[in-house]
């Protein structure tokens, strides 16, 4: 009795550590040949086909990004299921920063996989002087090795990375509960 009571309480322990891990799924910054991508697929149902599960994601991409003032483009591909963002958006922290990415949603009969790039960081303009303003990609901001960095450097490259991680989960998150 005493086995089964603890193998019923290891089995209950994994199911709360498997939710706790799908609130945030993006915690780390990955790199892939030099470039932060961020990567998720979200299963879905077998009750909707993949054509209903692409017009969700396109009313959710249109009722989520079409009226942003900071939205660069989307992009619909009828054929392979898929919608490409490319938007920007203010971090409030540690300071005025606005993060661009681009991310691609992909819908398939077993889920949406979504992949996050191209993400770069414009900072407040600090020098009057200079004509074009600062542009820093996340390869050069939120990278493990970077934001080792000690002193004021490194505090802001980890408010930049614990924001961006944020957004992102947030993003995916939002993404997630159209299914």
């Amino acid at each position: 009795m005493k086995r089964y009571f603890i193998t019923f309480s290891l089995f209950v322990c994994s199911l709360f550590a498997m939710t706790g891990q799908t609130d945030n799924a993006f915690t780390a910054v990955p790199t892939a040949n030099g470039k932060v991508i961020f990567e998720q697929f979200i299963p879905v149902g077998q009750s909707l086909s993949a054509d209903q599960k692409y017009r969700l994601l396109q009313d959710w991409t249109k009722k989520t990004f079409a009226s942003n003032p900071m939205l660069a483009g989307i992009r619909y591909d009828e054929k392979a299921r898929t919608v490409t963002v490319s938007n920007r958006t203010e971090l409030p922290r540690p300071e005025k920063v606005v993060m661009s990415y681009r991310f691609d949603a992909t819908v398939t009969n077993a889920g949406c996989m979504i992949v996050v790039r191209d993400i770069a960081y414009q900072a407040a303009q600090k020098d009057a002087n200079a004509f074009f303003p600062k542009i820093y990609t996340a390869e050069q901001t939120i990278t493990d090795q970077l934001v080792g960095v000690q002193g004021a450097e490194g505090e802001w490259r980890k408010e930049i990375r614990r924001e961006t991680l944020h957004t992102l989960n947030r993003l995916l998150a939002d993404l997630a509960a159209i299914f």
